[in-house]
């Protein structure tokens, strides 16, 4: 057994692929997409800042 954080590591898989996105943002413990909000809100996540501006 090694020491330090590869002993402490187990193999839960925490982000899945979204089911509306399609992103592997999908939280699964938490039940939300970080990427477009599915599970949060019924509207798609967006934010004036992350907008791209031309």
């Amino acid at each position: 057994m090694t020491k330090g954080t590869a002993s402490q590591r187990g193999g839960k898989i925490v982000h899945q692929r979204c089911r509306r996105c399609g992103k592997h943002s999908y939280h699964r413990q938490a039940g939300k997409c970080s990427s477009c909000g599915f599970g949060d809100t019924a509207r798609w996540r967006s934010y004036n800042w992350a907008k791209q501006k031309y």
